[in-house]
């Protein structure tokens, strides 16, 4: 009977839209539009199924490649972050690599998400073959359902224009990927163009012949509060404190995103790449630029970051293999030699950045053994914190070591650490691990900004440090600006009023 074959279809249809709104009810995130949407959209896309029975299995695969598989990817989003899925946050799968993958799906691999995601899929699967079955009824299509199948291809075009909230979650991801590939493009033709463009007369208020040596080091995942620097209550920045009077720490600086290429791409230019960035602005200033990283760069254009690194006068990147997620084959500790090198170059006037992998998760994978500090391990939850403490832990000695080596050279310098955004490790309650943008929680914003100062720079900057405020608020999305007033550089380009050290 077409009846029983309705029956099993509509099941079929309904499932997905059960399991979305079950989710979104228990996360507390459900509204009454979104229910009687998903309700509405579920009793349309049984249209297809009523007037051409015949094409059933067509129709069925169609459905479940075009809800299913990417309502299980949202549900589980939800599950874990609180939030629908983002284009932020579907970008950022775009711009990840496999090790990074990997270590995020190992991570996820406990007892609490594997109960929901297996049972789920299970359901999922099971629902598939249910609808698969065979069917014996006869039915022949009348003119008039024929035109509902018109409507329902002309409604599923048109869902396609809603408001993102109500679109259907492929169209979502679809509309990600076009964003994520038009923004590399106009990328990768903005650095092309750079290649005439000009910043105008750039004045070095410094007028000296000793060397300059300016380090800025941009870390990773780093949340200021998990930093004993910044009153945290384990004693995770030891070597930073035996120099703190030689810093300046800020207390009250946050990053504009929670994931690192929203926030280099505009902490590190002046706006967007058309415009400009601190490693042209600084070669056109007389400067010979470093760009030293333990991130992954994955080819020319495969990562946006990686851009500005790569047109530095020289670049490296310790991660040539993609060895994230090789548990101890890639410490930060490796970017110390590239360093020295870029410290015993003879050039007078050089800025290095280096960019770390700090705090990135896996946690535990970001530092070696010996500095296996904290050994909480009484609950899951004080496990991840313990490991998150000590990879800030070795942090602290990587800039340690950092300053020391800078302060050998004797040189006018300073060396500014800030993190690219703060990590959640339920400082919260109810709060999630790491930084999603469909979250957004303050941990993930907050970060450490700190600045340490050779002796001869603060000689002859003394009335502009006076003027300090650590207590200022400041997002680093203006970092570029900071970092040009701070090698005391003048340009029309860069705005004073823009930089953390205008008071």
């Amino acid at each position: 009977m077409l009846s029983n074959y309705l029956f099993r279809v509509s099941i079929f249809v309904f499932i997905p839209f059960v399991f979305e709104i079950a989710i979104r009810l228990w996360q507390g995130t459900l509204s009454l539009n979104f229910g009687t949407i998903a309700f509405a959209i579920a009793l349309v896309n049984i249209i297809p199924f009523w007037t051409f029975p015949k094409l059933k299995k067509i129709w069925i695969w169609f459905y479940f490649l075009l809800f299913y598989i990417p309502t299980l990817i949202e549900v589980c989003h939800i599950f874990l972050f609180v939030g629908d899925i983002g284009l932020f946050a579907l970008k950022a799968v775009f711009e990840t690599n496999v090790s990074e993958a990997q270590e995020f799906i190992i991570t996820l691999l406990n007892p609490k998400f594997m109960g929901f995601f297996l049972p789920t899929c299970s359901i999922f699967i099971l629902a598939l073959i249910f609808a698969l079955r065979d069917d014996s009824e006869k039915h022949n299509s009348k003119w008039w359902q024929k035109l509902f199948i018109v409507a329902y291809v002309i409604g599923l075009g048109s869902s396609c224009f809603v408001h993102d909230k109500y679109k259907p979650v492929a169209v979502r991801i679809a509309k990600a990927f076009s964003y994520y590939l038009d923004e590399k493009k106009f990328i990768i033709e903005s650095i092309s163009s750079r290649k005439n463009f000009s910043y105008g007369d750039i004045q070095d208020t410094l007028q000296t012949n000793e060397p300059k040596t300016y380090v800025v080091v941009i870390g990773e995942s780093a949340n200021r509060d998990h930093l004993s620097l910044y009153g945290y209550k384990r004693n995770t920045s030891p070597y930073l404190n035996q120099i703190k009077n030689e810093l300046a720490v800020f207390k009250n600086v946050t990053s504009a995103h929670c994931q690192t290429l929203e926030v280099l791409k505009e902490a590190l230019t002046f706006g967007d790449f058309s415009q400009g960035d601190v490693i042209s602005f600084f070669k056109a200033s007389g400067f010979k630029t470093f760009w030293l990283s333990n991130q992954f760069n994955g080819g020319r254009w495969d990562n946006t970051i990686a851009i500005v690194g790569q047109s530095a006068d020289v670049s490296k990147f310790i991660n040539q293999n993609d060895t994230q997620a090789t548990h101890g084959q890639c410490f930060d500790k490796l970017l110390l030699e590239p360093f020295q090198k870029a410290l015993n170059d003879k050039a007078k006037k050089k800025i290095i950045f280096v960019h770390l992998l700090g705090s990135h998760s896996v946690y535990k994978n970001r530092y070696p053994d010996n500095f296996e500090i904290f050994k909480d391990k009484s609950s899951k939850n004080l496990r991840i914190i313990s490991e998150y403490d000590n990879s800030i832990a070795y942090t602290d000695w990587i800039l340690f070591q950092l300053i020391q080596k800078l302060k050998s050279q004797n040189n006018i310098s300073f060396l500014l650490y800030v993190s690219d955004h703060g990590e959640d490790v339920r400082d919260i309650p109810g709060c999630t691990f790491f930084h999603s943008p469909d979250v957004a929680t303050p941990p993930m914003f907050e970060v450490p900004f700190i600045v340490w100062l050779s002796p001869k720079y603060r000689l002859m900057n003394q009335q502009f440090i006076k003027t300090w405020n650590m207590n200022k608020p400041y997002k680093t999305d203006k970092l570029i600006h900071s970092v040009i007033q701070l090698a005391r550089l003048k340009s029309k380009k860069a705005k004073r009023k823009e930089s953390i050290f205008e008071n």
